[in-house]
Formats: C-alpha cells, structure tokens, sequence
C-alpha cells in the first residue's frame, strides 16, 4: 500500500479484502475501479452487507457507486461520513407521511 497513515492502510485493507471476495478476484489495487474489475450494481449490495457486517458501519448504496476505487471507499469510509440506518429511517418514514397527507391519502394505519 501506499504512504497511508495507519486507520486509512487498515481500511485500505478492509475495502479490496471485500472486493476480493465479492469479485472473486486473488488481489486488487488502491486504485482499481470496482466497476473495471467486472463489478456491477448487484455486486454492491454484498459490499454493502460485508462493510455492515465487518465494521457495524451501514454505506448507503450511492455512496459505492460515488466511490469506485479502492481508495476512495477507504477514504469516504475514514470520513466517518456513513449514517446510522435507525436515523435515515426515521426521515424516510416521515417524509412519506408528509406525502401521504400532502395527497390527502391516509397513513396506511
């Protein structure tokens, strides 16, 4: 790995050991594209799981494809930048309701 500070080498570590075995691939580089490397959409999802999985940290799904590299995934993940799911569902459920009333539908209830 490159000049990396200790965190940023751990989650550099982290990142292509979930690409490799999502992709099934032996190794990959700080730089390669995950898309490049025959990654795709679906392919995210089990990203997505192994990162909640291995760190307790949930990565929304726009945040992969708005990092495709190795390093900028570390990167965005030592940002601490990632929600919690319990508050994104908070403010999705509520931003429904608030569409449902604006349409003078019901709750649901």
């Amino acid at each position: 790995m490159s000049d990396a500070s200790p965190t940023e080498k751990d989650s550099l570590t982290l990142v292509a050991d979930i690409w490799c075995e999502v992709l099934e691939l032996p190794e990959v580089s700080e730089d390669d594209n995950f898309f490049d490397l025959g990654g795709q959409s679906l392919l995210l999802q089990s990203v997505q799981a192994a990162i909640a999985r291995r760190t307790g940290r949930h990565v929304e799904l726009i945040d992969l494809f708005d990092h495709p590299t190795v390093r900028a995934l570390a990167r965005h993940l030592d940002s601490g930048s990632t929600p919690r799911p319990a508050a994104r569902r908070r403010s999705t459920a509520g931003r429904l309701g608030g569409r449902r009333a604006a349409l003078g539908g019901g709750t649901g209830e």
